[in-house]
């Protein structure tokens, strides 16, 4: 059986957790890994004096070589005893699962309300597809992270992967009543966290990918246009995901790049 694995990037709040929650009701064999469940512990989250908080928007927040290592043998059984950091279970079948339990909630927060019909007719589309082709058995891994373009190893592991662009404020009114769970506590942003760290940490880490990437109120503005040469050589394509974008024709237009990709 193959495995797939599927980039799924944008700023915290782009909507990024709730399409791929979307994409596993509708794709079968689909798990979702999120990069947050890969946070250190928070002693070990590094603390900017300066600021006087702990960052938890910047790469060393994160074990990203455990969860390169989890990717590697998702992707290969045979690299096991090479990657003993990788957070998996072996099966009965002989081949690997993501083994950790998410700090994700159940339900995300910045729910779409997508059509439930529309869901229902993708879903149809894909298992059409799926009687119609003699294509091999699959496994699908989508990782779900904040941090995926700024990594290049980590793009070259992926399929390809989907960019959610986001504008400065459409992702600001969002986080402000985001609630995450922190080592089994509930969390909510201290007040002017979003200037702080969030967006600093996005615009820091991913404008040099972008076109105009130096003119930061043109990220504001945007979201971040993503450079055709970064696009073209990772495989990396980007859709618009402001508060006023329709909900129905993002998940439409997103399935339809996965199935011409897929098949």
């Amino acid at each position: 059986m193959r495995t797939i694995l599927i980039g799924i990037t944008g700023a915290s709040s782009s909507g990024k957790s709730t399409l791929a929650c979307l994409l596993q009701k509708i794709l079968p064999s689909t798990e979702i890994i999120h990069e947050d469940d890969f946070f250190k512990q928070e002693k070990d989250v590094p603390f900017d004096p300066i600021r006087e908080d702990r960052d938890w928007d910047c790469p060393d927040a994160i074990d990203i070589d455990a969860m390169k290592q989890t990717l590697r043998v998702l992707s290969d059984p045979t690299k096991y005893s090479n990657n003993p950091k990788a957070v998996v279970k072996k099966t009965d079948k002989g081949y690997y699962d993501y083994g950790m339990t998410s700090t994700e909630p159940p339900k995300n927060d910045a729910n779409f309300k997508n059509n439930e019909d529309i869901i229902s007719n993708l879903k149809d589309i894909v298992n059409k597809r799926l009687l119609n082709s003699d294509h091999e058995q699959f496994r699908i891994f989508l990782l779900d992270g904040f941090l995926v373009l700024p990594d290049i190893e980590l793009l070259n592991m992926f399929a390809f992967t989907l960019f959610f662009k986001t504008n400065y404020q459409s992702l600001k009114g969002r986080r402000q009543i985001r609630l995450y769970t922190v080592e089994g506590n509930v969390w909510l942003d201290p007040p002017g966290y979003f200037d702080k760290f969030v967006w600093p940490g996005y615009y820091t880490y991913h404008k040099d990918l972008f076109v105009n990437g130096e003119d930061e109120s043109y990220v504001k503005d945007t979201g971040g246009i993503l450079k055709k040469e970064i696009m073209k050589k990772y495989n990396v394509y980007e859709f618009d995901n402001n508060d006023d974008c329709d909900a129905d024709n993002l998940i439409k237009n997103v399935l339809t790049l996965v199935i011409n990709k897929l098949f």
